[in-house]
């Protein structure tokens, strides 16, 4: 029962905000001051809204994780909650797509088995921030593995674009993922790392870079750095070849990509190099041009390498051309264009002019739906300042 009505919230909350697209171009830019300094030390989280908050972590990926974990405790314990209730009412669902030989009598069960399969692939830094995050909230480290683990069994489809508009670079993704109400956090990484830790792929001052994704999930799929380096994934509709697990998924490899690359060509080297398969399309961009890839089981295959790129599903591809020529302003792009694709139930972000927009999901509006909430990029990633936990 609880399964049936969450879904026909589910459908009837999409269909309220499709009929509401169709009267809205009301979307609101509201500029999110820096945070206040209290005794001369910057907030680590602030609370934008009440699905959105801004959170700013430092130093090793253990010690960001626990600052993380310390910092959106009560949000987290929230939100693990609701996720974990989540996948036991639709077990059965998320079931059939664990392939056979990680299937277990539960989906918790399949989703350890897949992780202990994998995990020497995963990026170890996020398994540190994990860790960290566990730690600091006192939430079980498998229940924040299972939210962790849940992207690589489901098929995200959105919209990635980026496009010079005005002599500058915009870039927008929308994310479609079918889960239920949680929190976002903007986190805002400073790794640090020791001269005797780091490695030949490493850079001993890595970037600052920014991650928009649910509270209890640890991967980038929505990112862009301190070197305006921009990264977006989604599903692929067509199958390019069998589906395979093995390998560090991509929400852990743009971790890597966002903190130790300069250029579009660093992030080529690291992309040749991953030994994940799966039927993802994977947008990067940087100031002066823009790169679509497409990963399949046998090899990763550079689709779109100029100066405007797109990825747009099937379905979403009549009012996607229908709507092009909205792409012409911000303001435009958010209040015409976003509303009218009908894209982006879970999150949306939009880069330029070196500022971000961030619209995510709340009660009853979709992202494409909702405010926008405008962030310099200068003052999130501003130098030297030390944070209060």
């Amino acid at each position: 029962m609880n399964k049936v009505f969450h879904w026909l919230i589910y459908y009837i909350k999409c269909g309220v905000n499709i009929l509401y697209s169709y009267i809205n171009n009301y979307n609101f830019i509201e500029q999110v001051e820096p945070n206040q300094e209290i005794n001369n030390q910057k907030q680590r989280m602030e609370k934008i809204d009440k699905y959105l908050y801004k959170v700013h972590v430092e130093g090793s990926y253990y010690e960001m994780g626990k600052q993380y974990g310390k910092a959106m405790r009560r949000v987290l314990e929230k939100d693990v909650k609701i996720f974990i209730q989540f996948l036991k009412n639709n077990n059965d669902l998320y079931q059939r797509k664990i392939i056979e030989k990680y299937k277990k009598q539960t989906i918790f069960g399949s989703l350890l088995s897949y992780y202990e399969d994998n995990k020497k692939y995963f990026n170890p830094d996020i398994i540190e921030f994990t860790k960290g995050v566990s730690e600091g909230s006192a939430i079980e480290y498998n229940k924040l593995l299972y939210a962790n683990l849940f992207p690589d069994i489901t098929d995200n489809h959105c919209i990635l674009v980026s496009k010079i508009i005005e002599n500058k670079r915009m870039n927008l993704r929308t994310f479609d993922l079918g889960c239920p109400q949680v929190t976002h956090s903007l986190i805002v990484f400073n790794p640090k790392i020791s001269e005797n830790n780091s490695t030949n792929n490493t850079k001993i001052h890595p970037n600052k870079y920014i991650s928009l994704n649910a509270s209890i999930v640890f991967g980038v799929v929505t990112g862009i750095s301190e070197k305006n380096i921009f990264f977006g994934e989604t599903y692929y509709d067509e199958t390019l070849g069998e589906l395979n697990y093995n390998g560090m998924p991509f929400h852990h490899i743009s971790h890597e990509i966002l903190k130790s690359c300069n250029n579009l060509e660093d992030a080529d080297t690291i992309l040749e190099k991953c030994n994940r398969t799966s039927n993802l399309q994977l947008m990067l961009s940087q100031k002066q041009n823009a790169r679509i890839y497409f990963s399949c089981v046998d090899n990763l295959i550079l689709d779109q390498n100029k100066e405007n790129v797109e990825s747009v599903t099937p379905n979403e591809q009549g009012n996607f051309k229908k709507n092009l020529h909205y792409l012409n302003s911000i303001e435009n792009v958010i209040k015409e264009f976003i509303p009218r694709t009908k894209s982006g139930e879970l999150h949306i972000m939009v880069s330029y002019d070196n500022k971000i927009y961030v619209s995510v999901t709340s009660d009853i509006l979709q992202s494409y739906n909702n405010t926008f909430y405008e962030f310099s990029l200068d003052e999130l990633f501003e130098n030297h300042q030390k944070h209060k936990t």
